[in-house]
């Protein structure tokens, strides 16, 4: 598992989160103010979770989760995100949230009222990189509510609503933390419906130009608009799911908190090298599927320090897996297998080098995968164990951890339901980029990269992705392209269950 065990909510009944979703779909997605409650930024913003080190390492997400009613895994129904061979995509998995006919968005009146005036803001500083420091700051939360699939009378909750209601129902807990302090905000919920025509109208209201934070949305192509809207202006957009690639190019506005699958290659990588003492490190791939294998070799000339070195070894498969005994004989060697679709490839190989490694009698393998293999079903959980099977993740919550069991109760009691990974999450984003531009002002992006925290589902570790224009003749030409997370969960099954190692 890379996520922690929750129980997943009811589909339909009358669940008491249910409420809270009407409730806040009747009165408050479209406009609702938090009217500027103050901040606390007193206190520290990099804090170590008790029994965790200072590692770094983090994305991608597997989508089962543990029932705690049945006593089993299972794979919720919640909007997703897969891999094709070089990029992650978006809105993929059971019920995708999609912009479709039947529930079209029909844009408000042009008599529509608009919005209520806001208390004043003032200048109290100024930060470095050209950075004001207000009195106050507007935040927009850009959500899938999809509160147009709700009639009157609704007495169950779409399952794509889920992600929403969690994400925010978790930074509620946040904004019940930040508003102690000096600095206030005017937090408005936004509901994107999943919609493009709904986003840019979203963009084009008057709520938004007040603000100066905007988390959200969901889908890519809803994404690209609000970064696009929000280059060049004194906002920044923080988005806490896509972890796609070319996004919005050369967009200092953007911060992305799902790193990349390049990210997630290259940081496998850098762990096996790091700490598995391996005399021989072997690229996987089937045939077909030799690109993403070059992430590898790049992280391997970097690591190695050397930009001439040898490259690694790779193992391109056309049908069958081979005898991989050859390749453990006297040594320990490690097997990067960056294969997320083909369940059956995986489990063949996973069952050649248990043989291989039952021949040597010892522990002279490790192998390393994907996200998606958490939920594969067919695979030999005595075969993961024996090779030593590491995978990455963008999510992980140790239901041991104080904070985690903490912020459990206080969802419990609050909404009456155990919270998702998605609750986690907005809790984790929420608390850290207020407090982030509270302390820092209107370009708090940056000083991420000298602001590291380890959080609930995972740890931030933000730098800036640079890239070099076409038209460039050197290295110091390299503009940034956007903020990144570059902290991935390295999991290991042990004891026939993931648990995180970095």
């Amino acid at each position: 598992m890379t996520s922690v065990p929750s129980r997943r909510l009811p589909s339909s009944g009358n669940s008491p989160l249910l409420y809270c979703l009407l409730a806040l779909l009747l009165t408050t997605v479209t406009t609702s103010c938090e009217l500027f409650k103050p901040v606390d930024t007193t206190g520290p913003t990099t804090t170590t979770r008790p029994g965790r080190g200072d590692d770094d390492l983090d994305p991608v997400q597997s989508r089962r989760v543990f029932d705690e009613e049945t006593g089993t895994y299972i794979v919720i129904n919640a909007p997703t995100q897969t891999m094709d061979t070089i990029v992650w995509q978006d809105g993929q998995g059971a019920a995708p949230i999609t912009e479709d006919g039947q529930y079209a968005y029909v844009p408000p009146a042009p008599t529509a009222p608009t919005a209520p005036g806001l208390p004043p803001v003032t200048q109290t500083g100024t930060g470095r990189n050209g950075s004001r420091l207000l009195s106050g700051y507007g935040v927009d939360f850009v959500l899938p509510f999809l509160s147009d699939r709700y009639a009157e009378g609704a007495t169950a909750i779409d399952p794509n609503s889920l992600w929403a209601l969690h994400f925010y129902s978790g930074a509620e807990l946040a904004l019940d933390e930040v508003r102690e302090g000096r600095v206030a905000f005017d937090v408005r919920v936004q509901d994107s419906r999943a919609n493009a025509t709904k986003v840019k109208a979203i963009l084009n209201s008057p709520e938004y130009q007040r603000s100066q934070l905007v988390i959200g949305p969901y889908l890519k192509d809803n994404v690209t608009l609000v970064a696009d809207a929000v280059r060049g202006q004194e906002k920044v957009l923080i988005s806490p799911y896509s972890a796609s690639t070319g996004v919005s190019e050369r967009n200092t506005n953007y911060v992305q908190v799902n790193p990349t699958l390049e990210t997630h290659l290259r940081q496998l990588l850098a762990h096996a090298y790091n700490t598995q003492g391996a005399d021989r490190i072997v690229l996987v791939a089937p045939a077909g599927e030799r690109e993403r294998l070059a992430y590898f070799q790049d992280e391997y000339r970097l690591l190695s320090g050397d930009p001439d070195v040898e490259p690694l070894e790779e193992m391109i498969i056309s049908g069958e897996v081979p005898d991989l005994s050859l390749y453990l004989q006297g040594r320990r060697t490690v097997f990067m297998v960056p294969v997320y679709q083909d369940q059956v490839f995986v489990s063949n190989f996973l069952r050649q080098a248990y043989m291989a490694t039952q021949a040597e009698n010892g522990d002279n393998v490790a192998i390393y995968g994907l996200p998606q293999w958490a939920d594969f079903d067919r695979l030999n959980a005595e075969f993961v164990q024996a090779t030593n099977v590491h995978i990455s993740s963008s999510v992980f919550i140790d239901p041991l951890d104080p904070q985690v069991r903490e912020f459990r109760r206080k969802f419990y009691d609050r909404f009456a339901t155990l919270p998702r990974d998605e609750a986690y999450i907005g809790y984790d984003v929420t608390r850290y980029f207020l407090r982030m531009i509270a302390r820092y002002g209107t370009r708090f992006q940056f000083e991420l990269e000298d602001h590291p925290e380890t959080l609930m589902h995972t740890s931030f570790r933000f730098a800036p992705v640079a890239v070099i224009p076409a038209d460039a003749t050197n290295l110091e030409e390299a503009v940034i392209d956007r903020f990144e997370n570059t902290f991935v969960n390295i999991l290991r099954y042990t004891d026939y269950a993931y648990q995180r190692v970095n």
